[in-house]
């Protein structure tokens, strides 16, 4: 008797598992469709338009389906360009799909409107918009995700290499004397799969061969950084600086995370700093590099949504902020100084760094 309902109920629910509502999936394939065909709506702004760089605003992490308030602080700095750092939707949930589905969902926030109306974007992605929960390199869907993702950042293609296969790109803006740099990376597309420790931890890779952005990238960011500029802002979705985090990081590829610090010493880079994502708080990383100096790392967000506490560790420069954020870049030409802030979802300003 006992053996026959077991029996059963796992026949039937074997059944549910393969088969889905008729209405349901009528649903699915009309919104895919609909999806597909979608148009974004709100064009982006010439980053030609950008003649000089005053001030940059960056974030990450902004949920498509929740109120972006935080938008309206970011308006009041009137920055001349916002960096996306990624996760620009989420799209990982299954009630999540397709991707251009939540562009859609996005370009309806009146926030959101207003600053794209005002303010040029670049972006790149990391694993919300990508669509899987720490997605590496071998997500099968990766291609179709670029496709849609660059269909709405549909600047990307022009300020890309030739060879370049996933969404990384580069622009120099301002004039001479007054040139800022900005290189958006790729962290996923390339990447080697990570190694799980099962519950939600990584195992770091000691692999030669392992890497986190892909040899093709690795070379493109070298001639990137070979070219002449006046201030250079890597955005790296995942955080450079901070290495005590057991989730995802350059530290997780140990070998690379030390090749990016040899590569910009040894190509004596200077006024550089990294702009990071994906950890829902903020936070100022330094670290020293021995015949360099100091390279900073500024983590900012979540736009909107739950903040995360964070972690301890002894590149962490100043208190994290564990509230809703983003940052600010401010340069000073006449006086040569750069002043770095992250702010909060009330205009206050957490921490700051000066450098000259």
């Amino acid at each position: 008797m006992h053996r026959s309902l077991i029996c059963l109920l796992i026949v039937l629910s074997g059944c549910a598992q393969k088969t889905r509502p008729p209405s349901l999936a009528l649903k699915m394939i009309k919104a895919k469709s609909e999806s597909v065909a979608y148009t974004p709506t709100l064009p982006l702004k010439d980053l030609t338009s950008v003649k000089q760089v005053n001030t940059i605003a960056f974030g990450c992490c902004a949920h498509q389906s929740q109120a972006q308030d935080l938008w309206e602080q970011v308006a009041q700095a009137k920055p001349d360009l916002f960096l996306f750092a990624g996760n620009t939707v989420d799209s990982v949930r299954f009630d999540e799909k397709p991707l251009m589905a939540q562009y859609q969902k996005l370009d309806q926030v009146s926030s959101y409107q207003k600053i794209r109306q005002a303010v040029p974007f670049m972006a790149t992605w990391d694993e919300q918009d990508y669509g899987i929960k720490n997605g590496d390199g071998e997500y099968h869907d990766k291609d179709d995700a670029k496709a849609a993702f660059l269909k709405y950042w549909n600047y990307i293609p022009k300020h890309q290499a030739k060879e370049a296969k996933g969404v990384e790109h580069s622009v120099i803006v301002g004039p001479e004397g007054k040139r800022v740099q900005i290189i958006m990376l790729d962290t996923r597309y390339y990447s080697s799969a990570l190694r799980s420790n099962g519950d939600g931890s990584f195992k770091k890779n000691w692999n030669s061969k392992a890497s986190l952005i892909g040899s093709q990238q690795w070379k493109w960011l070298k001639e990137e950084l070979s070219r002449p500029a006046d201030f250079r802002i890597v955005v790296s979705p995942l955080q450079l600086g901070a290495n005590s985090y057991l989730g995802e990081r350059w530290g997780l590829y140990p070998l690379e995370r030390q090749n990016l610090f040899n590569m910009i010493r040894d190509l004596k880079v200077k006024n550089i700093v990294f702009v990071s994502g994906n950890r829902r708080f903020g936070a100022i990383a330094k670290v020293d590099l021995k015949r360099f100096g100091p390279l900073y790392d500024i983590t900012s967000g979540p736009i909107n949504g739950d903040a995360e506490k964070a972690e301890k560790d002894s590149h962490y420069i100043g208190k994290p902020s564990e509230n809703i954020n983003f940052g600010l870049i401010n340069f000073d030409w006449k006086k040569d100084t750069v002043k770095i802030e992250l702010r909060d979802n009330g205009n206050k300003q957490i921490s700051e760094l000066k450098l000259r």
